[in-house]
């Protein structure tokens, strides 16, 4: 009763472009805030983050309820990979955007900053913290490299999510109360 790998892969792609959308919009909003103000751009560059893995933590989330249902009622086998595979194929935008960035700042293709800006929007506010000039020399290996970790904060949010989703292990009640799954003391 799971779904095909290539369906939720595709799934998984168009969360991540509703992403980019809801995260173009509210850069065209809070635009003209971001070259004035550096805490506009921190908050721009918090809320972004916090759209994109929102989704990608939703996203998660209901595939794993989907097959955890499917396991419990259907008789369905439990698919160990299932997660890591939906971290290696929705984000997948991203992580071909970062390569040809990384191409771009060794000269292998042209400037690419631009367009990874655009097309990765959500990187946009956090470049914009550290340099206003969008071309390949002024990023510094320092800011290749922070956008490599904006870029694998969203596979780490979707492994997450699907695995403590699936084994129904409630981190809230963990860290707030001191309470297993069972409702028992952790000591």
């Amino acid at each position: 009763m799971y779904e095909k790998w290539y369906f939720r892969a595709l799934k998984g792609i168009l969360w991540s472009l509703a992403g980019e959308i809801i995260c173009f919009v509210f850069i065209l909003c809070f635009f003209v805030p971001m070259q004035k103000f550096m805490l506009a751009r921190i908050f721009a560059g918090l809320a972004t983050l916090v759209l994109v893995n929102g989704l990608y933590f939703n996203f998660a989330y209901k595939c794993a309820q989907k097959d955890k249902n499917a396991v419990k009622f259907h008789s369905a086998e439990r698919d160990p990979r299932a997660g890591l595979f939906m971290a290696l194929t929705t984000p997948l935008g991203q992580y071909v955007l970062w390569i040809i960035l990384l191409l771009s700042k060794i000269g292998a293709v042209p400037d690419f900053v631009g367009k990874y800006l655009l097309l990765n929007i959500q990187c946009l506010p956090w470049y914009d913290l550290f340099t206003a000039n969008r071309t390949i020399e002024h990023l510094a290996p320092a800011g290749l490299a922070g956008l490599l970790l904006l870029t694998l904060i969203s596979p780490a949010v979707i492994y997450i999510t699907y695995e403590l989703t699936y084994r129904e292990i409630d981190v809230k009640a963990i860290l707030m109360y001191g309470k297993n799954k069972d409702g028992t003391d952790r000591d």
